[in-house]
């Protein structure tokens, strides 16, 4: 049910596809600035990634005992209230099934009455932690470096905004046909049939949130990816290998060309000179 919710307010608040969505209302506050989270590709059935929070923060995985003391600005963003009927068929529908938790059985669709009231965005200031950062290594003992980087699919990600509300805010749902008038109430014990639910949650609950992912080196040094084009991830020790084999490559392409020419310059000079 939280998640239906969170998920609509991103789909309906847009920011180019970089807010995610956060999954459950029991790991919100694990989705705060500068904490971890990692990112996983589901399968090649599903192109979007799936988000793991950590109990860890960027600075708990790197060398040294140094605060990061980046600051973090903050703002309202807007009054967000919404009230939403989703078919439970197609794609979507199917999401909203396993997300509102409600028994959907002779209904074709479900209303989401969402009340989040005013909420706020918390983002990193990007310039002053890059400039942090710059002489920072990854403390490769981690547990958490350690597990990320036996897998493969697996890419740790910083996070650097969050949006989070202001007030106690109130989610309810209810399913039914279309067509109907889509009422909102809570559930009671009058309701057998759980087909309505409502639940109320605090103030400063994070709702969505945006990642840089990490590219970690072979030396412990690292990257913040800070487009969509640059990628995160681990250089692997073959990949470092090539990058040597290839650069070696170019050194001995360059000392060939120089040879050649040396020696084409002195045919030339030799022909001249038979020439006079």
């Amino acid at each position: 049910m939280f998640a239906a919710a969170t998920k609509s307010f991103v789909k309906q608040v847009g920011d180019g596809g970089r807010l995610v969505p956060v999954p459950s209302l029991s790991e919100a506050d694990k989705y705060q600035p500068l904490s971890l989270v990692v990112k996983k590709k589901r399968c090649f059935l599903f192109p979007r990634y799936k988000f793991t929070s950590t109990p860890f923060t960027l600075k708990d995985i790197l060398l040294g005992d140094r605060e990061i003391s980046a600051g973090i600005s903050s703002y309202q963003l807007l009054n967000y209230e919404d009230e939403s009927d989703v078919s439970l068929y197609g794609r979507r529908g199917n999401h909203i099934v396993n997300d509102v938790g409600i028994n959907v059985a002779g209904s074709d669709s479900v209303a989401v009455k969402a009340s989040f009231g005013v909420v706020t965005k918390h983002e990193v200031e990007v310039s002053t932690l890059l400039k942090e950062i710059t002489t920072r290594k990854i403390n490769f003992d981690h547990s958490l470096i350690r597990q990320s980087r036996s897998s493969r699919k697996a890419v740790l990600c910083v996070v650097m905004e969050s949006i989070r509300t202001t007030r106690q805010c109130s989610l309810s749902v209810h399913a039914g046909i279309r067509g109907e008038a889509m009422r909102f109430h809570f559930m009671d014990e009058q309701n057998p049939k759980g087909r309505d639910k409502a639940i109320v949650f605090p103030a400063h609950t994070t709702i969505a949130f945006s990642v840089f992912e990490l590219f970690i080196y072979l030396d412990g040094a690292f990257d913040l990816c800070v487009t969509s084009v640059s990628k995160g991830g681990f250089e692997r020790e073959e990949t470092a290998t090539f990058a040597l084999l290839y650069r070696l490559r170019n050194i001995l392409f360059e000392r060939s060309m120089s040879i050649e020419g040396q020696k084409s310059d002195g045919c030339h000079f030799s022909f001249t000179a038979l020439l006079r």
